[in-house]
């Protein structure tokens, strides 16, 4: 496991990074551990929709959806499998994310199919726990189907 502050530093020195993310936070677009990102180093221009590597006070790393800019210059964060925002000064945004690999495939935050998914994911952000409750009773009936024995 590399550690965060080796991966804030290569981001620093060379100006980007591919990592992949672990944790379900950003589940459905991005799965634990199977799928990568291709960040680039922060230049101070954040938009909404974006997903940029951010520090946490407590100094964990953090990748998740830029679901607005609030008044005070703050941006407010929301992972795709969360419901609770939370707030991110702009000096805590490390990268931000140009395209992710989905198995073999590289997906461009510039495609438009993903950005009709990102728009919709964040519109739906109030009634995203209903949402995520259906898609996982979809999943759990699919291992069903697809494994009956177990």
């Amino acid at each position: 496991m590399i550690n965060e502050t080796l991966i804030e530093q290569y981001i620093n020195e060379n100006g980007e990074f591919i990592a992949t993310p672990r944790g379900t936070s950003m589940w459905p677009m991005l799965r634990h551990c199977r799928d990568t990102v291709y960040l680039k180093k922060f230049d101070g221009d954040l938009k909404k929709y974006d997903i940029p590597l951010y520090k946490r006070d407590d100094g964990t790393l953090v990748l998740h959806r830029c679901i607005g800019k609030n008044a005070d210059s703050t941006y407010s964060m929301c992972g795709d499998h969360q419901c609770q925002r939370e707030t991110v000064r702009e000096e805590q945004i490390i990268a931000v994310t140009e395209g992710f690999y989905r198995d073999e495939r590289y997906v461009p935050c510039t495609n438009p199919v993903y950005k009709l998914y990102s728009r919709f994911w964040c519109m739906s952000l109030r009634l995203r726990g209903y949402m995520l409750r259906v898609l996982h009773k979809i999943f759990d009936l699919q291992k069903v189907i697809n494994y009956p024995n177990k």
